[in-house]
């Protein structure tokens, strides 16, 4: 089972936190039937030591009925023991989203847009899943513009001499910092402008901790690149029960030894 890496937003503008995602176990319903959908969710979630938001789904067509069944022993006809407003959720997604990094992890990608519907209707505020490219080139031919950044300048053999580090200190009148963290904000300027200040990144990348470039895309939403996201997919591989189902459990504690690496 492979898990896709993605970035959780609120509003196009802030990273989702725990608070956050508390508040969605708190008072998120346990069953989810997006307006115009056959589909019904049913969600379970909860928080795993004070980090990770976990969410299991079992869901299925809750509108699609048949008053019959077929007998696998005798090929017989028979009438359906259950029925139309009992659902079979025969289905299972499972995503889990580390609080510490931002990263969301999702095994089915074709859910994606459930889960931002669920989580917008559970604490009614607008989340966007964003991806995370593995490229500093993909990244470009997706966004239209750049709207800045967000950086750590390390102090070491690259940078120590740099009049950034001079200029705090003899401002403060301390001794030269180790760090200086730093968020850059422009209008949106055009990405073949802003390349240059990509490649100034990746050139002297010995000089920077946490570069993250914030660019918008030809649909006006917010993308981030991530220097530091190398990960594109997590790896797990868990058994299916009798009934072809996986052990949520089991998938809970397979995932998070990965992340905890």
């Amino acid at each position: 089972m492979r898990f896709g890496t993605f970035l959780l937003r609120i509003g196009g503008t802030r990273d989702a936190e725990l608070d956050d995602l508390k508040r969605v176990c708190d008072i998120g319903p346990k069953t989810f039937q997006p307006d115009g959908q056959k589909n019904l969710y049913v969600i379970d979630t909860c928080i795993i030591d004070e980090r990770f938001f976990w969410l299991a789904c079992d869901y299925d067509d809750a509108v699609s009925f048949r008053d019959y069944v077929v007998n696998q022993d005798t090929g017989e006809l028979e009438p359906n023991p259950r029925n139309k407003s009992q659902v079979e959720p025969r289905q299972q997604f499972f995503a889990c989203y580390d609080t510490h990094t931002h990263f969301l992890y999702i095994n089915d990608l074709t859910r994606r847009k459930t889960l931002k519907d669920y989580l917008s209707y559970a604490l009614q505020k607008e989340f966007e899943i964003n991806n995370v490219y593995a490229s500093v080139d993909e990244f470009c031919n997706h966004i239209k513009s750049i709207r800045g950044f967000r950086y750590t300048q390390v102090r070491n053999l690259f940078s120590q001499n740099g009049d950034i580090f001079n200029q705090v200190s003899d401002l403060w009148g301390l001794d030269t910092p180790e760090r200086i963290q730093m968020k850059i904000t422009y209008g949106d300027i055009p990405v073949h402008t802003g390349r240059a200040l990509i490649d100034r990144f990746h050139r002297d990348k010995n000089q920077f901790e946490d570069v993250i470039i914030i660019g918008c895309d030809d649909a006006g939403v917010e993308q981030t690149f991530d220097f530091s996201s190398v990960i594109k997919r997590v790896e797990i591989f868990p058994r299916k029960d009798e009934n072809e189902h996986y052990d949520p459990p089991e998938i809970q504690q397979l995932l998070l030894a990965e992340l905890r690496k």
